[in-house]
């Protein structure tokens, strides 16, 4: 073969595998230095690179067996011979090992393997290795150390290399926490059979179905989608993190996952709408627009978006007709609609949040109003325009008043505390700043 390039420094008892139209070499040794590097053969352009992988202390004539996985594939390397010259120190014979550890071919990081208990092969070097699909296990044979073995191990790798099926990708990926948000899931290897798609508390995966997981039954779609509904979330408490994985046929759980978040409902008592287009004074003809702010129980402004509202917006007349609008998710909790007025008129404005499918709820303080007049300017139906300022001002003083009454009403100095029409009045006063 032409090559390119001068080939990388000679040496024996290394490990070749071949992915991709790449060709890597894997450890070695020669009469002057151990290899604990990868390096990389492009069968296309006939090119030597060495893209600075190592995997701890060298190692030679060991087992190696390239094992197809979901979503990569992993190269596992058992055994072998190992130690570590010093500089300038004479060559001589290494120690065999027992050790294993595999590469994600993705990642391109080596892994140490760590048995679940203490039994495992004596050291040993050029022994056979294979791999067991349908048991998922690596399988080793024989080998060498002062004298030749004639013995069989197997290691269960079935959490490193997983199930035949992976999911790769989610969307949304936040809901809220009472469930009931449709999902799209994509992976690979989906099958119509029993499948089920379980929640996990946390922001760590489980090798196995855990106590803090719920889990909801998924929708097969294709090879690679599929579809469910979130679970009501609500039992973990204030824990808004979740991991998803997934299992088909009652096999393993995916050795990958995606993350998922969970935020509190939005409440339609507590959203609200501002803007131009719910005040007075609109200009005709000019787009208007009002925000729609989503707010949760706590009364707290919601940071994403998707939710879902309807809006209708019909003039004040005796045959009232229905304004077309449209309402863009800016996803953090705000929602701007937007429509055009024609003539003179008052509308009335409905907005409805879903709470649940197919269940509408009046959103505070629906159903807004608006007024158009022909001698409003454009800028009055601007978030930022003088009619905007003009309204909050009114606002303001609105809420001065307010404050002052209440203030007034609230207080005992110089009331007859024995008059009970007198302690009824302040109480009512109690109860409308409370509200």
């Amino acid at each position: 073969m032409q090559q390119a390039q001068p080939p990388p420094t000679g040496r024996g008892g290394n490990s070749i595998f071949v992915k991709d139209d790449k060709l890597y070499s894997y450890g070695g040794w020669n009469s002057e230095t151990q290899f604990t590097n990868l390096i990389v053969f492009d069968l296309n352009t006939c090119e030597w690179s060495d893209p600075d992988i190592f995997n701890g202390v060298a190692r030679w004539n060991h087992s190696s067996c390239m094992v197809e996985a979901i979503p990569s594939w992993k190269y596992f390397i058992f055994g072998g011979e190992s130690t570590d010259f010093g500089e300038g120190q004479p060559r001589s014979f290494g120690s065999c090992v027992n050790t294993s550890c595999f590469m994600d071919l993705a990642a391109m990081k080596w892994q140490e393997i760590s048995p679940e208990d203490d039994e495992r092969p004596c050291p040993r070097e050029y022994a056979a290795m294979s791999y067991d699909e349908r048991d998922r296990r690596l399988l080793v044979f024989g080998g060498w150390n002062n004298g030749w073995l004639n013995d069989l191990y197997a290691l269960d790798v079935s959490k490193i290399v997983g199930p035949s099926y992976a999911i790769t990708d989610i969307d949304p990926p936040l809901g809220q926490i009472s469930g009931g948000v449709p999902i799209t899931i994509k992976g690979v290897g989906f099958k119509e059979m029993n499948i089920k798609v379980y929640f996990t508390s946390g922001n760590q995966p489980s090798e196995s179905i855990s106590k803090n997981a719920v889990d909801v039954p998924g929708q097969f779609v294709s090879e690679t989608e599929m579809t469910a509904l979130t679970p009501d979330f609500r039992a973990f408490g204030d824990k808004r993190e979740a991991i998803i994985q997934l299992t088909i046929q009652g096999g393993d759980l995916t050795t990958t996952y995606v993350p998922f978040s969970f935020f509190l409902d939005t409440k339609a008592e507590k959203s609200l709408c501002h803007g131009p287009g719910v005040q007075e004074e609109n200009c005709l003809n000019e787009q208007t627009e009002f925000i729609i702010q989503a707010r949760n129980e706590n009364e707290e402004n919601r940071a994403s978006g998707r939710d879902n509202f309807k809006i209708v917006i019909k003039t004040r007349e005796e045959e009232p007709e229905e304004i077309p609008y449209e309402i863009e998710d800016t996803q953090d909790g705000k929602y701007f609609v937007r429509y055009t007025v024609t003539k003179e008129c008052a509308v009335d404005i409905t907005v409805k949040y879903e709470d649940k499918p197919d269940k509408w709820l009046t959103l505070r303080g629906s159903p807004y109003s608006a007024t158009f007049t022909a001698d409003a300017k454009p800028d009055a139906n601007s978030l930022v325009g003088q009619a905007m300022v003009k309204a909050i001002q009114k606002k303001i003083e609105e809420m001065q008043v307010f404050m002052k009454e209440t203030s007034e009403g609230t207080s005992v100095k110089n009331k007859d505390l024995s008059d009970v029409k007198a302690l009824l009045a302040v109480k009512d006063k109690v109860e409308l700043v409370q509200n």
